[in-house]
């Protein structure tokens, strides 16, 4: 039998309905009911706070770098710009942007050619110098009727055979030099070789009488250089023997005598002369 109790004086085990002590007899003093008491557990601490305690360091976080995003000085390598909820998705392609944005290409215009310079129009024909020079000069004579007669330079340009440029003795290696007002296009040249006169008033041949040239060089003046040309002549032809050359500009002409006969009439007229002197443009 369960025992509930124990005798105090005998320490025997008493059931709860005992009044006696059924070992010495011993009443049992009334026991008082016993209380039930309730024990609440200790309530546990919530273990919740640490993560609310992260989510608002957390949100200070972001609101002091979004504060400092806004704020900061513009980057124009970097640039960011808040989305909206009705802008247009961040993930656009950026060509599109950049080609809507740009300007328009502006076509290339390509440089127009200048019309070439017109080449300089020379005239066709005879080319007449403006000045002549020469080194020496006879001094001035008579012919048959008693009339003076002249040997200047300038003789060679008038057109006329019965007119001469003339100087003493051997003329070789003399040079008549003719110029020109500006640069002329030249495809011609040519001399009367000696004094191609007969006189008027006695029939004498002066042609006969003095040294005829044989043979000359034409030095033309250009913007390149001088450029030369040899010329040899017929002894007794009294017309204008003429050369044809190849174009030039020149913007003077030098004539240089190369060889000459030996005087004519016995050797009494030792003279060197050029009647006429001719340029041309064809």
């Amino acid at each position: 039998m369960p025992t509930t109790t124990t005798c105090r004086a005998c320490r025997a085990g008493m059931r709860e309905a005992d009044t006696f002590c059924w070992t010495c007899g011993e009443r049992r003093e009334p026991v008082a009911p016993q209380r039930l008491e309730v024990v609440t557990a200790p309530r546990a601490r919530s273990r919740s706070w640490p993560v609310v305690a992260a989510l608002a360091l957390g949100l200070v976080a972001a609101v002091a770098v979004s504060l400092w995003w806004l704020l900061r000085p513009a980057d124009d390598s970097a640039r960011t710009v808040a989305a909206s909820p009705s802008a247009a998705p961040a993930t656009a392609p950026a060509t599109e942007s950049a080609t809507a944005s740009a300007p328009a290409p502006v076509p290339a215009v390509e440089p127009v050619a200048s019309a070439p310079a017109p080449a300089p129009t020379h005239p066709v024909g005879p080319v007449v110098p403006t000045g002549a020079s020469a080194p020496s000069t006879s001094p001035d004579s008579a012919d048959a009727a008693g009339r003076t007669t002249g040997y200047d330079v300038e003789n060679v340009l008038d057109g006329s055979p019965s007119t001469a440029w003339r100087t003493e003795g051997d003329a070789t290696g003399s040079t008549l030099t003719f110029t020109f007002d500006g640069a002329v296009r030249l495809t011609e040249v040519g001399l009367v070789n000696g004094f191609a006169k007969v006189d008027p008033y006695d029939g004498t041949d002066r042609y006969a009488q003095g040294r005829r040239i044989t043979a000359v060089t034409w030095t033309f003046r250009t913007a390149t250089g001088p450029v030369p040309v040899r010329q040899t002549l017929r002894d007794g032809d009294r017309g204008v023997q003429r050369l044809t050359v190849t174009p030039v500009e020149a913007t003077s002409v030098d004539l240089t005598i190369e060889d000459v006969t030996r005087p004519g009439a016995g050797g009494r007229f030792d003279r060197t002369a050029i009647s006429d002197v001719a340029f041309a443009n064809s």
